[in-house]
């Protein structure tokens, strides 16, 4: 082969390879190390609107990799994706390469944390602090409290009805019922075992 074959080989090479990376999806957050979901526009309504229905409280960072202040977000996101795994469906969507679906859920300007909760309530903005504390303490207040207080009168018709899903009981002289129990409630109650 000559040199301006090898040439041109070279250059198609090169620009096949950039044509490639410019489709590669582009995120703040690892899908190898992280628990933040990476939303997409064909799996936006399967992981996020989908789960308003089946009892899963979702919160969505939208964001651009140029405005300035998500970059300070993902830390706190990160963590508290890992510390309530499995509570609260959290997601992120890049604007910039989904902007179609970010204009659908009214997103014009970013960051914006939006708030999914179980339906018929409406979807929010987050206005808090992004951390996990305090994340949790606002989300928490949508999970619906499907856990039975028991007493002398309930607890023999608690242990014998539903007769096939697990029960978990909790012995406590503390008022009010913890979040993750009502959590756990939640889950148990849309599972068929």
């Amino acid at each position: 082969m000559n040199t301006k074959l090898y040439f041109l080989l070279f250059i198609s090479l090169a620009l096949l390879s950039s044509f490639i990376l410019s489709k590669k999806e582009v995120t703040l957050y690892d899908e190898k190390v992280s628990l933040v979901n990476n939303l997409n526009a064909k799996n936006f309504n399967s992981q996020i609107t989908a789960n308003r229905s089946k009892n899963l409280i979702s919160i969505v960072h939208y964001y651009t990799l140029s405005d300035g202040k998500s970059n300070e977000y993902v830390e706190n996101f990160d963590k508290f994706s890992t510390e309530f795994d499995g509570m609260f469906k959290v997601a992120a969507m890049n604007c910039a390469q989904y902007k179609d679906v970010c204009e659908k859920q009214e997103v014009t300007t970013t960051p914006v944390f939006k708030v999914y909760p179980l339906l018929p309530a409406p979807v929010m903005n987050y206005e808090g602090k992004i951390e996990p504390m305090a994340l949790v303490g606002f989300l928490g207040k949508f999970i619906p409290n499907k856990v039975n207080e028991l007493n002398p009168n309930n607890y023999e018709s608690f242990l014998t009805e539903r007769p096939n899903l697990p029960k978990a009981i909790l012995f406590s002289d503390k008022k009010g019922v913890p979040l993750i129990f009502k959590a756990v409630a939640v889950s148990f109650d849309v599972r068929s075992f």
